[in-house]
């Protein structure tokens, strides 16, 4: 199984001994420029683990664009380093910076990956017509492919964005909400995307899946997320863990052994 979203250098996880007894495979996110050096030191120590370079919507207020490439350059060429993200935008909280800033954040990470050649990795909550909007008016910039990570977004957004993103390579990934009763609907979401473009992640520490709701996320709840995932899509567990990695190997553009 490949978990394609995790932040396992969380203070929340980093000292307990089942997250590096897990040994998961699966990509390690950026999303606060001042942990990015952790991030990476993080990956190279771990054989299965790889990072990405990103700013979380949440610190657009403080996103040095001139920083922030600078660190892309200085790790360019490292093998472990596999796309620009998380970035997006979220206006779930009013004390979040104001949309012209996630906005302008979000558009300058969107020319990294394509001026570096990156996929890129969206965050999006209770954001969708202006995330839709950024990303359709930057279509050309996304030919390294996009991944909408924790997807929260209807069957029809969904389609919609596919239809509007045809020819590029759209990705969805969802975790552990996908097992809440609120959240019902995204069964219908998950079911409107190609197999070929479905993700599994656990957003660990956060979103712990039913039965752990409530619970710090550990990477290997990621198997409570699988289980209803295959239920929605009438599969095996196995055939969604399956074809999940083979997805995640495909977008982050990773040739490692299996």
């Amino acid at each position: 199984m490949f978990d394609s979203h995790f932040h396992t250098t969380d203070p929340r996880l980093n000292s307990l001994p089942e997250v590096v007894q897990g040994k998961n495979h699966g990509v390690e996110i950026g999303a606060d420029f001042a942990s990015l050096p952790t991030v990476f030191a993080y990956a190279r120590e771990h054989e299965h683990i790889y990072c990405t370079a990103g700013v979380h919507p949440e610190y657009a207020d403080t996103y040095s664009a001139n920083d922030f490439e600078h660190f892309v350059v200085e790790h360019l060429h490292e093998p472990k380093f596999v796309a620009i993200g998380e970035c997006g935008l979220d206006y779930h909280r009013a004390d979040l910076p104001s949309r012209a800033e996630q906005i302008a954040a979000f558009e300058h990470q969107i020319y990294m990956a394509d001026r570096y050649r990156k996929p890129l990795v969206v965050h999006s909550r209770d954001a969708w017509e202006d995330t839709a909007n950024v990303l359709i008016a930057n279509r050309a910039k996304l030919k390294n492919g996009v991944l909408i990570h924790c997807m929260s977004y209807t069957a029809e957004q969904a389609k919609f964005l596919m239809s509007q993103l045809s020819g590029i390579e759209v990705y969805f990934a969802f975790g552990g909400h996908i097992t809440y009763k609120s959240k019902a609907y995204l069964h219908d979401t998950l079911r409107a995307i190609p197999l070929n473009r479905i993700l599994i992640e656990t957003d660990a520490p956060y979103l712990a899946p039913v039965p752990k709701r409530g619970e710090i996320n550990l990477p290997q709840y990621i198997q409570y997320t699988a289980e209803t995932m295959a239920r929605v899509l009438g599969k095996t567990p196995l055939a969604v863990e399956t074809l999940t990695a083979e997805n995640a190997y495909r977008f982050y553009k990773i040739k490692a052994a299996r």
